[in-house]
């Protein structure tokens, strides 16, 4: 039933695998995607704060040639008074314009507003070091040039346009007259460009200009700009070039926006995978289903198939006693062989659910291993076989283990070596500490008929069976599975070595922890097929609505000389037993599924009687539900103790004389 299993979770795996690289290729696409679209954005900003920079300076610094026109008319005999009406008209307040600047012969006689322009007034700036190669550059490029940015002779940083201009003598030669000059404070003549308005949109900026030593001088923004991972734009003013550096000012949101689209796929991923993954293995789990039903209904028709026809047959008139006894011989073959098959189903659904658990209990484990091989010395002596037990490498005596799984165990394969061992072969059984002395080593090896290798990946599949030519299939095909989950049960291990037509040696390895409490009493496999009598005149209530099992319980025990009283449900029970005279009924025989009222609830209901024998009288389970915890749910109940179905008429007799024997304990 777990065949394909391992093969639907490699499935499931690899697409998940598919649906977080496809996740993984639209985060990054997206990623990709807000990194164009923010450089384009970049890439716009930059250009047009460049185009309004460049063209607000040259806008500014082209306001000199009015007062150079001025001049020019004048043939550069400006007064005062007409020089203050021409400034006025040029010079815009909280532009950041610092003054208007009248310089003949490059010597500052006027300023608009004289206010803040005191110090530089009457400065000849061919005379200053530092600005005369910017007063030249002017003279000879007869144009507009500007200087700075740097630090004012009047206090502050700023910028200084010089228009130079140019007069004609008498004799018609032209002469240099003078400047007519434009100080601008930095970075408030900037203002209307929008530059600040930058980080308000999420970017940092710097603009800034190269001397003629390669210094940058900042005029505005982040001084602390890495520039060489911005975008930059080139800004043309007269005879220089500034350059406005942007970038993101939170480069960290693009990644995470991609992360987060990651995120959102992942999850989306998920779900479609979860939900894929959950019809994958509904429609698995119905075909896996479908196919357990199958296996079983195959299996269950070969010994319904015996137990109907032989049961025809054997009502044919004129057959010999000899006949009629094999017919029956061979219906109570099939039936034992129906209910090994029903009983091992149980153990292996149980088992794959993870609802079988296992409870350990002090073993004295030779004698163990004698008990449980008892009945299969009767089969191997049977078909002439020779079985050996060797115990002489375990070291280890009392041991704590799971007896039923450990029993189930050796009984499965050592009467799977007998039953696939010709007439005449040898089956041994070897127990040893393993060398580090952590293990028991078990080891079942024949010289039978062995394993194909094609079949050995389904040895351990529920009712897998080798279909040889040579060999005819018997049994459940069930009983390799239940090893398999036995041996996980108590944390060991099992492996095979096989070889075709030469024989089989299946060893297990077992973690059985040594203890030195005293070993419980074992009950051998002899144990339940011993005959026990039962006490005369027994009187028992029966508490069954299947009238064919109230029959044979009444007819088993009426053959013990036992009376009977039987009732259809529970609640018929409980007021049969109420009804009757206290003590009248040795003990109650209660299945468990009954309608109307259930066993569990008819013991509970019997316990809580205030009549004397209540509480001791004993209520034996007769139930088709076998499991351990099925068993347990009886006994909390009120029980004494459990017989499973199909009854077997020597079980239910040592039971029942078993709870009729102990000495009465009340039960709650």
């Amino acid at each position: 039933m777990s065949k394909d299993k391992p093969i639907i979770r490699a499935h499931h795996v690899w697409l998940l695998v598919v649906c977080l690289l496809i996740s993984a290729a639209i985060a990054g696409s997206y990623y990709y995607m807000l990194v164009r679209r923010a450089d384009a954005e970049i890439a716009s900003a930059s250009e047009v704060y460049a185009t309004r920079t460049t063209d607000y300076i040259n806008s500014v610094f082209h306001k000199t040639d009015t007062l150079a026109a001025v001049v020019k008319m004048k043939n550069g005999d400006i007064d005062e008074e007409t020089f203050q009406t021409v400034a006025k008209i040029v010079y815009e307040e909280n532009r950041g314009i610092r003054g208007i600047q009248y310089m003949p012969g490059a010597v500052v006689t006027y300023s608009y507003p004289l206010e803040g322009n005191e110090a530089v007034m009457g400065k000849n700036f061919f005379d200053i070091p530092e600005r005369r190669d910017d007063v030249m550059l002017a003279i000879n490029t007869h144009s507009i040039a500007l200087s700075g940015p740097y630090n004012l002779i009047q206090g502050g940083l700023g910028l200084v346009a010089r228009n130079p201009v140019f007069l004609t003598d008498d004799d018609g030669n032209e002469y240099f007259w003078g400047f007519s000059t434009i100080v601008l404070d930095l970075p408030d003549a900037l203002g209307s460009v929008g530059l600040s308005n930058l980080s308000e949109t999420g970017y940092d900026f710097q603009l800034f200009s190269t001397n003629e030593n390669g210094e940058r001088l900042v005029i505005e923004g982040n001084e602390n700009l890495d520039v060489s991972t911005a975008t930059c734009s080139a800004i043309q003013v007269p005879h220089h070039e500034w350059t406005l550096a942007i970038k993101q000012l939170n480069p960290w949101q693009d990644p995470l926006k991609a992360l987060l689209a990651f995120a959102v796929c992942v999850l989306v991923s998920l779900v479609i995978w979860h939900r894929y993954r959950i019809g994958a293995l509904e429609k698995a789990t119905i075909a896996l289903r479908e196919r357990f039903f199958s296996d079983v209904s195959h299996d269950m028709r070969t010994p319904l198939n015996a137990v109907i026809n032989f049961s025809e047959m054997g009502q044919e008139p004129g057959l010999s006693p000899q006949q009629k006894d094999a017919y029956f011989k061979k219906i109570q073959t099939s039936g034992a062989l129906l209910l090994e098959l029903v009983n091992e189903t149980l153990t292996i659904s149980k088992a794959e659910s993870g609802s079988m658990y296992r409870q350990s209990e002090p073993t004295d484990l030779r004698k163990f291993i004698d008990d449980s091989a008892m009945s299969v010395h009767t089969l191997a002596a049977e078909r002439d076989i020779t079985f050996d037990i060797d115990l002489a490498g375990l070291q280890t005596s009392t041991v704590l283990v799971d007896r039923v799984a450990l029993q189930k165990t050796l009984l499965n394969l050592l009467s799977n070596a007998v039953k696939y061992t010709p007439e005449g072969g040898h089956v041994a059984l070897t127990a040893k500490d393993s060398e580090d002395g952590k293990n028991i080593v078990l080891s079942v090896k024949d010289d039978g008929i062995g394993i194909g290798e094609d079949f050995l990946p389904h040895l351990f599949e529920p009712f897998a069976q080798e279909q040889r030519s040579d060999y005819g299939s018997t049994g459940t095909g069930l009983g390799l599975s239940i090893v398999q989950q036995m041996v996980r049960l108590m944390g060991g291990t099992i492996t095979v070595n096989t070889r075709k037509n030469e024989g089989s040696e299946f060893v297990v390895s077992l973690p059985l922890q040594h203890t030195d409490l005293p070993a419980v009493d074992q009950e051998t496999i002899q144990a339940g097929t011993s005959n026990v009598k039962l006490p005369a005149g027994l009187r028992v209530l029966i508490c069954e609505d299947n009238a064919l099992n109230q029959e044979i319980a009444c007819a088993l025990l009426e053959e013990q000389g036992a009376q009977t009283v039987s009732t259809a449900n529970g609640k018929e029970g409980v007021e049969a037993f109420r009804a009757s005279d206290p003590h009248s009924f040795d003990a109650i025989l209660m299945d468990v599924r009954m309608p109307v009222m259930d066993g569990l609830e008819a013991t509970r209901a019997i316990r809580a009687h205030d009549r004397p024998d209540a509480a001791t009288v004993p209520i034996v389970a007769m139930t088709a539900d076998a499991f351990e915890s099925d068993i347990q749910h009886c006994l909390d109940a009120g029980m004494n103790a459990h017989v499973a179905k199909p009854i077997d008429a020597k079980t239910l007799f040592r039971v029942l004389a078993g709870a009729l024997d102990k000495d009465a304990q009340p039960r709650a």
